[in-house]
């Protein structure tokens, strides 16, 4: 008899639950399930109207935004009802040509609310954050998160601008279309295949490996590095800095001419960023320093998983931008990714 008692009242919990998700009284609809019988409410249930904000919101299933004005209409439509404009395929071929293409990282993430298709991807809502089209592949921001999806993409409908300065290098967009899927390693040049080896190695580094990176770094690779650094500085234009010393940490740098930020773009960026995780993993909080200064504390590498990172972001440096980096130079760099790495595949 109790266990009745208690389905009854989960049921007529289901039918308060279902109730206040279209939009109705969901205390109200409870109750009434429990005093006639949550099978027979939930029935009546739907057939009323749903009052849900959602459920008059059309979907990417069966609509699209107007290429001319940017209002929902019907996928079959051939007209815009809001604005006129021809929307069969040969009337926006012209619209779609006009539309800025550029390049798009896609990282899904869970606050970011997105309707997707198979070719297509846009804001639930129309307003910041925006998606983010960069207009070319060296100034895309990867973050903390890796990996993603890269794509080729047309810009849709454009987001709010205005607060921008001039040719910022890149757009917003509420609504993007899906042009072509791209590998990941364009992300970081020509030889970024380079750089993708290396970030899989991190992924599984264990706590030797580090240990041995660290070991057999020479002494004056940093050196090397920095010289590379300023060859890559120097080719378009004046130096962002003209001394080796201000090149000794550097992950990335602002170069005259265009919006790149490193020889390998994001590449040190995101090498030193995984590290810094994968060191965490193994070593938790054994893994930093804290430093105080100015009454703000950061917390870096300790010793020797900084020096296990320096080998590693040498060795991109090496490999995936040896136009920037001399014959002797590129064995200086790569020396204990050859030690560690290269000779372990050797051995196996």
């Amino acid at each position: 008899m109790l266990l009745i008692i208690f389905l009854w009242i989960a049921l007529a919990i289901v039918v308060g639950f279902m109730a206040s998700n279209r939009g109705r009284n969901g205390i109200g609809w409870a109750l009434l399930a429990g005093l006639i019988s949550a099978p027979v409410a939930a029935i009546f249930l739907r057939r009323i109207a749903n009052r849900s904000p959602l459920a008059s919101q059309p979907v990417l299933s069966t609509h699209i935004d107007c290429l001319h004005c940017g209002e929902r209409i019907l996928r079959e439509a051939r007209v815009c009802r809001h604005c006129g404009g021809d929307v069969t395929e040969s009337g926006l071929a012209a619209v779609r040509q006009a539309m800025p293409v550029g390049y798009w990282f896609d990282l899904p993430d869970p606050a970011f609310k997105l309707m997707r298709t198979a070719d297509r991807v846009a804001l639930v809502k129309p307003v910041p954050p925006w998606i983010v089209v960069d207009q070319s592949l060296d100034s895309i921001v990867i973050g903390s998160r890796w990996p993603g999806e890269l794509w080729r993409v047309r810009v849709e409908k454009q987001g709010d601008m205005s607060d921008l300065v001039a040719q910022p290098g890149y757009w917003r967009a509420s609504a993007i279309e899906l042009l072509e899927a791209l590998p990941l390693s364009a992300l970081f040049g020509p030889k970024g295949e380079a750089v993708l080896e290396i970030l899989a190695q991190i992924s599984t580094l264990s706590r030797s490996e580090a240990q041995a990176l660290a070991d057999n770094l020479a002494d004056n690779a940093w050196m090397a590095y920095s010289r590379a650094w300023m060859r890559w500085s120097h080719q378009d234009g004046e130096p962002a800095a003209d001394d080796e010393d201000d090149w000794r940490s550097a992950l990335a740098a602002t170069r005259r001419g265009d919006k790149s930020r490193s020889p390998v773009h994001s590449g040190f960026l995101l090498i030193h960023d995984q590290l810094r995780q994968r060191a965490e993993q193994l070593d938790g909080g054994n893994a930093f320093t804290l430093i105080e200064e100015d009454g703000e504390t950061e917390q870096v590498l300790k010793p020797m998983w900084q020096a296990a990172c320096d080998a590693l972001l040498f060795a991109a440096m090496a490999r995936a931008a040896p136009q920037y980096v001399s014959d002797d130079d590129a064995l200086t760099l790569l020396h204990a990714w050859s030690r560690v790495f290269d000779e372990a595949s050797q051995r196996a």
